[in-house]
């Protein structure tokens, strides 16, 4: 029940954050928002200098920390503790709740720093704001790079409707040994990989709980919350914080900017895989099955998934 209303939060406050272009006040403050990764950073000099990145092995599960995580994403949101529609929309659509299948995506490489950019950022009537302790993001999907048995794979996972893809969606990069660079679901009806250039098999090999995500408030919510916690931030005034500050004052009368740096140490999850002998020995069909995201094994409330943010706030005038 707890983490029940606590998603219905997260919902009341991204549909509460624009009902209805008319009720927002758009101020000259722009955003930018940065997105990285120092842990992915870290792990690729390791392996660079020779050291092996292990896995390590979590209840009956082993986890991984991938070589590099890229993809589309839709929009990100900082929502303010302890208010039901308190918020910002720093990137994106700036109605993510109802935004349509096939909306605009845009690329991000977290092995690189991604530069994202809004012009002025909407706030409802009313906005005090406050602290944030979380961070909400709507992806398009994930491409997923990984080391395994010596090779380099890719897993793209998805978060939102797109094209072809259906939300909770995973498919391999050159299943079963092929070379066109293509994408593959895996057919669960047959034990078949179906191109992406192919239709979309009636019975793909997905992850239920992303796919079959929904609230009562927006029930045809195409794009999946994907929340991370925030830990170790520097806020405007400079001061390390586990929060940042959000309020009226600082959004109206700054030009913003945010460094969200995520640790995805051991984020990538293979389910009921002892070892990494086991893990190794995976074959094409086990590897899409028994793959997920850590942070796709709870709601955004408990999320597995930790970031830092930098955030700079530079006075407009």
């Amino acid at each position: 029940m707890k983490k029940t209303l606590s998603l219905l939060f997260v919902l009341i406050f991204v549909s509460g954050l624009i009902i209805g272009c008319a009720t927002l006040k758009d101020f000259l403050s722009g955003s930018t928002t940065h997105l990285t990764s120092r842990s992915l950073a870290t792990a690729a000099a390791l392996r660079a200098a020779g050291v092996t990145v292990a896995g390590t092995r979590e209840g009956s599960n082993w986890l991984i920390t991938p070589t590099k995580i890229s993809g589309k994403i839709l929009s990100v949101v900082l929502p303010v503790n302890g208010r039901e529609d308190e918020g910002i929309v720093p990137f994106g659509d700036g109605r993510p709740d109802i935004a349509p299948a096939n909306s605009t995506l845009y690329d991000f490489d977290l092995t690189q720093v991604t530069r994202l950019r809004k012009d002025s950022i909407g706030l409802k009537p009313g906005y005090t704001g406050g602290q944030a302790t979380q961070i909400i993001m709507l992806f398009g999907y994930f491409d997923v790079e990984f080391t395994h048995n010596g090779q380099s794979r890719k897993i793209r996972f998805v978060y939102g409707d797109t094209g072809n893809y259906v939300r909770g969606d995973k498919l391999l990069l050159n299943a079963n040994s092929a070379t066109d660079n293509k994408n593959y679901w895996y057919n669960t009806a047959n034990g078949l990989f179906v191109s992406e250039s192919s239709t979309r098999p009636s019975s793909p090999e997905v992850n239920t709980y992303v796919r079959d995500f929904s609230d009562p408030i927006r029930p045809e919510m195409h794009y999946y919350l994907l929340g991370a916690n925030l830990r170790n931030n520097t806020d405007y005034d400079g001061l390390a914080k586990n929060y940042i500050t959000l309020t009226r004052r600082v959004v109206e009368d700054n030009q913003l900017a945010f460094t969200v740096d995520f640790d995805v140490r051991n984020a990538v999850l293979f389910a009921n895989v002892s070892s990494e002998a086991a893990f190794n020995s995976l074959t094409d069909a086990q590897l899409i099955q028994k793959f997920n995201m850590k942070q796709n094994t709870s709601r955004w409330d408990t999320s597995e998934l930790d970031c830092h943010i930098s955030f700079e706030a530079t006075p407009k005038y």
